[in-house]
C-alpha cells in the first residue's frame, strides 16, 4: 500500500511540475514573440517618411488661424 501510495505521489508531482514548466515556456514564448513585434514596429516606424520641419510649421500656422489660444 505505502508504494503505491508513494508512486502515486510520484506521478501526480511530475504532472504538475511538467505542467507549471509547460506554462512558463508558452509564457516566455509569447514574451519573445511580443518583443519581436514591438521591434518590428520600431522598425517600420523608422522607415516611415515623417513630415519635414516646413509641413509641421505650416500645420501649425494653419491650426493657428483656426484656434484663437495659439
Amino acid at each position: 500500500m505505502t508504494e503505491a501510495l508513494i508512486a502515486l505521489v510520484v506521478f501526480v508531482g511530475g504532472a504538475l511540475v511538467a505542467y507549471f514548466k509547460g506554462r512558463k515556456d508558452k509564457d516566455d514564448a509569447n514574451e519573445i514573440q511580443e518583443h519581436n513585434e514591438y521591434l518590428a514596429t520600431l522598425k517600420r516606424m523608422e522607415k516611415a517618411d515623417a513630415p519635414s520641419d516646413s509641413d509641421v510649421q505650416r500645420w501649425l500656422h494653419e491650426r493657428g488661424k483656426y484656434r484663437g489660444d495659439l
